[in-house]
């Protein structure tokens, strides 16, 4: 791998904001970082140089949650593409976005999706296609993030799920409860989505207990998957969790990671248990929940959300960073750690990246701010250059050099 020096840049470290700083790669890894002038020495022996002119210098993103592959597989119902082809080209529009290393978010045992899919793929082609990409044939890390529904048809898949879980197919896991009447589907909002339907108040209502009767796994049957997960060093998260209770109960199942709290309540009891708390970055940049739920913002402010991940829209992970700082929701390094360092610890890969520091991967994205915009001019992988919106220009020099006045 080639040695860059990324100069004359405004670095986000976990120690502050480093104005006209340097950071030298050298085979895939952060190998020197420091005041521009200091680290001009290494400008010679072929080196490439690159001057920043100013633009900030982050850790390429981590998304644990994004579902944004399921529609690039099949954008309308029964209108399936090749799954190698999806992931190609997502995995080109996410490290534009900034995103470094990427969690898909596959669901198993949702009938419900399944069904409004209409895909002829099934849950293990869709893995197994994840798998064969990931690594040698995708620009960014890329990983697999199991949503198992444990409820209705997901008690009939529990198999495949710990099939998975044994031969390391999948990098994260986690719990999710789709039955009405808990959830982010409280009874009032069910029932007022069936009539909007055009059911009838006495049809929604039965539709309701038909949904509340359906099987479920036990909090002992839960406890059993999660530990096992977590005794093969895959990280465990717990979905749309509603009260306290419920996430003491999913923490019990080996859950450390909670997402998309319902309640500020939950998020709070989450925080006090020492889970990292991961919030909707779409709902942070949209400035709500798309369904009336926990404002991602406010709880951010209240302590209760301390990490990021994109949801269903992979651009607004960056754009929500610079969101929380302009709006001085969080200091720029904090508003950066939600989406770097925050979720590469919630996913045990803290050690690897998700920070500007010295042996950690060089995993980094160059970013301008347009006026409130922030647009992504690179972003490297391992120290590799896997996109760019910049131009490049040689120089008669006897390293080459890149100019970032866009």
């Amino acid at each position: 791998m080639r040695r860059r020096l990324i100069t004359h840049a405004t670095l986000v470290t976990p120690s502050g904001v480093l104005a006209d700083h340097a950071l030298l790669t050298e085979g895939g890894i952060i190998a020197a970082i420091g005041p521009a002038a200091e680290l001009a020495e290494h400008s010679a022996n072929g080196v490439e140089m690159i001057d920043a002119r100013g633009a900030y210098l982050l850790p390429g993103l981590i998304d644990l949650h994004t579902d944004t592959l399921e529609k690039e597989i099949t954008p309308r119902p029964g209108a399936d593409f090749p799954i190698d082809v999806a992931i190609h080209e997502l995995d080109r529009k996410l490290v534009a976005c900034g995103i470094t290393t990427v969690y898909h978010s596959l669901h198993m045992g949702y009938a419900d999706a399944e069904r409004s899919a209409s895909s002829r793929f099934t849950r293990r082609d869709v893995v197994a296609g994840v798998r064969a990409m990931a690594g040698a044939h995708t620009l960014a890390r890329t990983r697999i993030h199991l949503r198992y529904e444990y409820s209705g048809h997901g008690v009939e898949v529990r198999d495949l799920v710990e099939a998975l879980i044994a031969e390391g197919a999948i990098d994260l896991l986690s719990f999710m409860d789709h039955t009405p009447g808990q959830g982010q589907y409280s009874r009032e909002r069910f029932i007022a989505g069936q009539i909007k339907q055009g059911k009838t108040e006495a049809e929604a209502i039965a539709v309701l207990a038909d949904r509340q009767a359906r099987p479920k796994l036990t909090l002992a049957a839960l406890r059993e998957i999660g530990h096992s997960a977590r005794a093969r060093h895959i990280p465990v998260a717990s979905h749309d969790d509603d009260t306290p209770e419920k996430v003491s109960q999913m923490h019990s199942a080996g859950v450390n990671i909670c997402e998309f709290p319902i309640t500020l309540a939950a998020a709070h009891a989450a925080r006090t248990l020492g889970l990292d708390v991961l919030g909707g970055a779409a709902n942070v940049l949209r400035g709500g929940s798309l369904t009336g739920n926990l404002d991602i913002t406010s709880a951010i402010s209240a302590g209760a959300v301390n990490g990021l991940c994109s949801d269903y829209y992979p651009p607004a992970m960056l754009h929500s960073v610079f969101k929380l700082w302009r709006e001085r929701v969080l200091p720029l390094t904090q508003a950066v750690e939600a989406a770097t360092a925050i979720p590469a610890r919630a996913a045990g890969i803290g050690d690897e990246t998700g920070s500007l520091e010295t042996g950690k991967a060089a995993d980094l994205i160059l970013v301008r701010l347009r006026g409130d915009t922030p647009t992504v001019l690179q972003t490297y992988v391992q120290g590799e250059r896997v996109h760019t919106a910049g131009r490049e220009a040689d120089h008669p020099t006897a390293a080459p050099s890149l100019d970032l006045a866009v």
